[in-house]
């Protein structure tokens, strides 16, 4: 009965593996095993045997029990083919070929990698940073070659392989990463779209990357493209904003503090503004006319953008490119350039319900994986690792 709880404790499977004794020291349990004779089949000929060559004591690295590691002592059989007189060592679920610590540490440490970093997850079992890190490396990650109807493209800031940036595909119907690729050049990202079967792409989903544009574009055709809500808004946000700075750099010490200090209450809905925090938006608006002209096309824009359905969004659109075209103010003409140019892509946001918003997620979790790993220099070890954190995560779930 005690053998059978040492066993289970050690997440050994094979049937055939017994113990021959266990003592504890104060850092460490010595456990000695021993394997029962058993049919085997001979590699090279295929044929079965049971006649021993020889013995082999093998050091093995088990779990930790109570604080302290377990170092396993197995008495492994080498058998002999009595048909084509070649030996081999018996297979064992318990331990890989070549490796020095059991499969089920190895299971561990993989499953504490999906959560956290490699180095919290080697100290958790037991294991070196090193090893951990080649037993990580040797996992083939498959990724999907048959694209989806609805797809997401995003970069990250990833610095990995030479590269600062990564992008991400992802399936947002589904909420699932597709790939992740080594940088966000137009090259690549056609590269890897042709390489995939794209016959069911219909929606694309982007920021308004060029480069993401025209990599699309060429490598399928003429999808429905999609700009990311949040990404054309902040356009406005970010207009309103430099006018503030040009503003507040010709006020007096007190004021500009005050100015710099109200950049949040400025970008904050006009529909979620308290009594007191209206009052301190006149109060501010009162300063420069042109701080005033800016903050009604942003409200005007803001209105636009959260009062608008797929029936109103174009003319609601159009007011908009008639008010900052009316504007004397450069930024917003910039921000109107743009919407020209992505016009037909941020009119089908209002037409259809797809968003970056899941990706976004995503990229928020690399930053926090990465951080915790401070940073993963080599992309196909960044690659499997985001790949491993899902698989890890839906396994969890």
């Amino acid at each position: 009965m005690q053998n059978h709880f040492i066993i289970e404790m050690l997440g050994i499977k094979d049937k055939h593996v017994d113990v021959w004794d266990m003592t504890s020291e104060p850092d460490k349990f010595y456990v000695e095993l021993y394997t029962k004779v058993k049919t085997q089949k001979c590699p090279f000929c295929k044929e079965k045997t049971k006649r021993v060559h020889s013995y082999r004591n093998q050091q093995i690295q088990g779990p930790i029990v109570s604080n302290k590691p377990v170092k396993i002592s197995l008495r492994k059989r080498r058998y002999l083919c009595v048909n084509c007189r070649h030996t081999f060592y018996e297979k064992l679920q318990m331990v890989d070929r070549y490796q020095r610590c059991t499969s089920s540490v190895q299971t561990t440490a993989l499953t504490y990698t999906g959560v956290g970093s490699f180095t919290t997850a080697a100290q958790l079992t037991g294991m070196s940073s090193n090893r951990l890190l080649r037993i990580f490396d040797r996992r083939d990650i498959k990724t999907k070659k048959v694209l989806p109807r609805a797809i997401a493209i995003d970069e990250f800031k990833g610095d990995a392989g030479g590269e600062r940036f990564q992008t991400v595909i992802a399936d947002i119907e589904h909420k699932e990463i597709i790939d992740v690729l080594p940088d966000r050049k137009v090259d690549t990202i056609k590269r890897y779209l042709k390489s995939c079967d794209t016959s069911n792409v219909e929606i694309v989903v982007m920021d308004l990357s060029r480069s993401f544009k025209q990599a699309v574009q060429k490598a399928l055709g003429d999808p429905l493209i999609i700009a990311d809500r949040f990404h054309f808004m902040r356009q406005v946000y970010w207009a309103l904003d430099s006018v503030r700075r040009e503003v507040q750099h010709d006020l007096e010490k007190n004021e500009r503090i005050r100015m710099k200090r109200s950049k949040k209450l400025l970008w904050k809905s006009q529909y979620k503004l308290t009594d007191e925090q209206k009052e301190k938006v006149n109060q501010l608006l009162q300063i420069h006319p042109r701080l005033k002209e800016a903050y009604e096309l942003k409200n005007k824009l803001d209105q636009w953008f959260k009062e608008s359905d797929k029936i109103t969004a174009t003319q609601g659109f159009e007011e908009c490119l008639s008010a900052m075209k009316a504007s004397n103010i450069e930024a917003f003409h910039k921000v109107m350039k743009t919407f020209k140019r992505w016009r037909q892509e941020i009119l089908q946001s209002f037409m259809y319900p797809f968003n970056n918003g899941y990706i976004e997620g995503v990229n928020n979790t690399i930053k926090v994986a990465k951080r915790m790993s401070y940073g993963i220099k080599d992309f196909k070890r960044l690659k499997k690792k985001i790949l491993w954190r899902q698989e890890v995560r839906r396994a969890l779930a």
